[in-house]
């Protein structure tokens, strides 16, 4: 591991949004020799024209919160084509935001992907070449890559999609009828929403981006919160009056505030120290807060080196997304480091302090809600893109020491108390370095 992060420099993506030279180069050679081939072939095999799309493929193979931030893109989809159904093609890791959206028909999950956190290399193509092929016997009008990516553009192409719109900096562009404009830096959800001006559509940048929650998923979780903290009065029995109880359960009980936390992370770069949280959740529980920590059974056991508490419980792997939203609808304060979770805190609307590591942008990445604060440790190798920190003491994390996050999350819950309902559109967004609010640039 190298000893400083003065040794180590920011991650420079260039013309290609990829991070490794070997990827930025192999789809360097592959555009050159696509824009060759492409004139001639689309003089022999012009595109299918079509007006109005009938049917329309959204392509998603990423992760969880990946997911949540394409939420405003389906919506407006929906809005502009009231008639057309909006199918997608989700990864296993993101295919439940999907599912529990009324404004898409069906939700396809790709049995492999090459966002998995530790992708095999072995049978790619082969996979590219299948999963494109179960596309064309829809006959899908239009399709839409969120991401930016070749092989995701590779897919549409071999699916025989009529209209393909995308992003030229992920490559393969020559196979778009549509290439949106990029702009390095900006907001995913803004770029997502740029994919539709090429379809005639203006977007609009003030939805959220909603995990759509049922009245059985928090009926669910109000259950759940009394079980773990019954109070007085508690009801007993079946039938629709017990369920409308669960549903308002909690509301107007005289409960301690509740801290939802998210300990891991998808990568162990964005990971905040286990020894870190530890310092930090006994503070809360001292301050007489009860803890609820959430995730999925793939996050680390870091619960079990916590002390046992009786306002402290553990339903990481024990929630589905929408259950988990429907929880953070009902919290006071989500702490959580740069994963899926922070952003279902962000459609819940609950107050956040989500903790960035050096990884990526956070103008670029953070949750969509001003609601959520982000802070990070300023490093010198900020961006780095890596999935495993080289140093070894992982400074962009370590440095967040656990008494400023929660001086910064107590500064969040006073500041939002003085000004009242605060809006969970999307700006102004605000991001912290170090103690102080910087207005974000």
């Amino acid at each position: 591991m190298t000893g400083s992060p003065t040794d180590l420099k920011p991650v420079r993506t260039g013309r290609y949004r990829y991070s490794k030279l070997r990827w930025r180069i192999l789809v360097r050679a592959f555009d050159a020799a696509g824009g060759l081939v492409a004139p001639l072939w689309r003089r022999l095999r012009p595109p299918r024209e079509v007006a109005t799309p009938r049917r329309i493929l959204v392509v998603q193979l990423d992760h969880l919160g990946d997911a949540v931030l394409s939420a405003p893109l389906i919506a407006q989809l929906r809005a502009a084509y009231p008639e057309a159904e909006i199918d997608v093609l989700a990864s296993p890791s993101n295919h439940e935001v999907f599912e529990a959206d009324a404004n898409v028909a069906r939700v396809r999950v790709a049995e492999r992907t090459w966002f998995e956190r530790s992708p095999s290399r072995r049978g790619l193509v082969a996979e590219v070449w299948r999963l494109g092929r179960s596309l064309r016997d829809a006959r899908y009008d239009l399709g839409i890559d969120v991401r930016g990516d070749v092989l995701s553009i590779l897919v549409l192409a071999i699916g025989g999609v009529a209209r393909r719109v995308g992003f030229a900096m992920g490559g393969g562009s020559f196979l778009l009828t549509d290439v949106a404009e990029w702009a390095r830096g900006r907001h995913e959800v803004r770029s997502r929403l740029a994919l539709l001006e090429p379809l005639g559509i203006t977007p609009d940048f003030g939805d959220r981006a909603l995990v759509h929650v049922r009245d059985e998923d928090r009926a669910e979780v109000a259950a759940r919160l009394l079980q773990a903290w019954p109070g007085r009065g508690r009801r007993k029995g079946r039938g629709p009056h017990v369920a409308e109880a669960r549903l308002h359960a909690e509301q107007f009980r005289p409960h301690p505030p509740m801290l939802a936390v998210h300990l891991g992370a998808g990568t162990a770069a964005k990971r905040w120290p286990k020894k870190h949280w530890k310092s930090l959740l006994e503070r809360f529980l001292d301050d007489g807060w009860r803890v609820v920590i959430v995730g999925g059974p793939e996050d680390p056991p870091l619960s079990r080196s916590l002390r046992p508490h009786e306002r402290l419980v553990d339903w990481s792997g024990r929630l589905s997304v929408r259950q988990t939203t429907a929880l953070l609808e009902r919290a006071d304060l989500f702490i959580g480091a740069d994963s899926g979770p922070a952003h279902l805190a962000a459609s819940a609307g609950v107050l956040s302090v989500i903790l960035f590591s050096g990884t990526n942008n956070p103008i670029q990445w953070r949750p969509w809600s001003s609601r959520s604060l982000v802070i990070r440790h300023r490093v010198p190798c900020r961006p780095c893109h890596q999935k495993t920190c080289p140093l070894a003491d992982h400074p962009c994390m370590t440095g967040l020491t656990p008494d400023r996050v929660y001086k910064a999350a107590r500064r969040w819950l006073s500041r939002a108390a003085r000004r009242g309902a605060v809006p969970v559109a999307p700006a102004p967004l605000e991001v912290a370095y170090e103690p102080d609010y910087n207005p974000a640039p």
